[in-house]
């Protein structure tokens, strides 16, 4: 019985094998399921999504910003990390709640396995865009996040 068991799981020199094929690709996140067992690895960090605006080519119509006049942005969206069920904690975020980096917002079920949904930034919770139980997918929105204020700002 117990090599029935083993058949339905998998050996650890498979799931390094899975490693070294994920490393060795431009693939971000690999799932593999076996039986009733399964496996999710991912290469490094998932972080927000904040996306640079595009330039167009020529010269600029006006001189940039200078340093001291370059302000934070007034909200980041933080996005599903992949593709999933989005469950709300019990006691998670609601709006005008403060968060801290590295605070699980959530967790995303997919292939039965649960994901921590963390913030990547500290600030107030602007909106939460999807509600508990909702289908997400890699890079949608969960919720709006108003950076807080750099600490240690200098005044001019």
């Amino acid at each position: 019985m117990k090599r029935d068991a083993a058949k339905q799981s998998m050996e650890l020199s498979e799931i390094e094998e899975l490693i070294r094929v994920l490393e060795q690709s431009e693939v971000s996140e690999l799932a593999i399921r076996k039986g009733d067992w399964g496996v999710t690895i991912r290469k490094g960090r998932p972080s927000l999504a904040v996306q640079p605006a595009v330039v167009a080519q020529g010269p600029p119509a006006v001189p940039a910003p200078k340093p001291s006049e370059i302000s934070e942005p007034r909200e980041v969206a933080l996005t599903a990390p992949m593709v999933g069920i989005f469950h709300a904690l019990e006691r998670g975020p609601k709006d005008g709640d403060t968060v801290r980096p590295g605070q699980v917002l959530g967790v995303i079920e997919s292939m039965k396995l649960m994901n921590d949904v963390r913030s990547d930034v500290g600030g107030t919770v602007v909106s939460a865009a999807v509600e508990d139980g909702t289908p997400v997918e890699y890079g949608q929105p969960l919720f709006r996040i108003r950076p807080a204020q750099s600490a240690g700002k200098e005044a001019s």
